[in-house]
């Protein structure tokens, strides 16, 4: 905090002016380390609710912001079309979530919205990812320039020994051909010999199926150590996270339509009931009245 103000000091412009973009900057620090009911009353501070203000981040409380404007994970990369967070990332506010009675009131929805929120970022990564691994190439088999001259002259030779000896069969000289074709047998070896001897496997690029980035694979260590990469390792561990936790807690919506559905069937067996119930009076209102007629 200390070494942030000093910064900001070191910052202001010459004839002791303040500009707008310090003003700016000194309350977002205040912001993240205050929170933002720092000018409140102090019983107002004591509640320890500043959380609940619309302009405090609800991701970072129930784990982090990947596009905090202060510290965008995106930044400088392909994602550019991704709008930063300008709400309060404040460390403070999220100790006070945690301890705050209210917290098991607003985590659920402020994880679900999270979980939301984090498919969403996974889901084009994705699509992304997709895409690229039909663009790049694969493993390429390369050989150096003066092996390939050197082939391409073995087989121009190859092939008018092969010319040779079919005008030599056409004329009936049979052993010329066949010795024109033993020599082209030999040049087809030695082609061989050459390519297994002289080809190289260039590996080529492969996409990274966590984040969608290419690389070769000497580069794949520097790679996965790139805060790009991290950010979506990070970002894929907490929607498996959230999905168990999500999946593991019991839902209050679900609980009441299971209460709702329940006090429903008791409505209709009672009703069900009662029907039967008038219906039986009926029957024996109808017998007594036929007996009547009888007599």
């Amino acid at each position: 905090a200390q070494a942030a103000a000093s910064s900001l000091r070191g910052r202001v412009v010459p004839g002791g002016g303040v500009p707008n973009w310090w003003m700016e900057d000194a309350r977002a620090l205040l912001d993240s380390l205050m929170g933002p009911s720092r000018d409140k009353s102090r019983e107002e501070n004591q509640k320890g609710d500043g959380w609940k203000e619309s302009n405090v981040c609800k991701r970072y409380l129930v784990g982090f912001c990947p596009n905090n404007a202060q510290d965008n994970w995106f930044h400088n990369t392909r994602r550019k079309d991704m709008n930063v967070c300008t709400k309060i990332h404040s460390d403070r506010l999220k100790r006070d979530f945690e301890e705050h009675a209210d917290r098991a009131k607003y985590e659920s929805e402020y994880e679900r919205d999270f979980l939301n929120f984090l498919e969403g970022i996974v889901r084009e990564a994705d699509a992304w990812i997709a895409r690229e691994n039909g663009n790049v190439t694969g493993n390429v088999t390369k050989i150096p320039p003066t092996v390939r001259a050197k082939i391409s002259e073995l087989k121009a030779q190859s092939e008018h020994l092969m010319r040779h000896a079919e005008e030599a069969a056409d004329k009936n000289e049979f052993a010329a051909s066949k010795r024109s074709l033993e020599l082209a047998d030999i040049i087809n070896k030695e082609i061989e010999d050459l390519k297994e001897k002289h080809s190289f496997v260039s590996t080529g690029e492969a996409v990274c199926d966590i984040c969608g980035v290419r690389c070769k694979p000497d580069e794949e260590a520097a790679h996965r150590a790139g805060r790009l990469h991290e950010g979506y390792t990070n970002i894929r561990a907490k929607v498996k996270d959230l999905r168990e936790k999500i999946r593991s807690k019991p839902d209050p919506d679900d609980r009441r339509r299971r209460d709702d559905d329940r006090e429903r069937d008791r409505d209709r067996r009672d009703r069900d009931r009662r029907r039967e119930a008038d219906d039986r009076g009926r029957s024996r209102r109808d017998r007594s009245r036929s007996r009547g007629h009888d007599r």
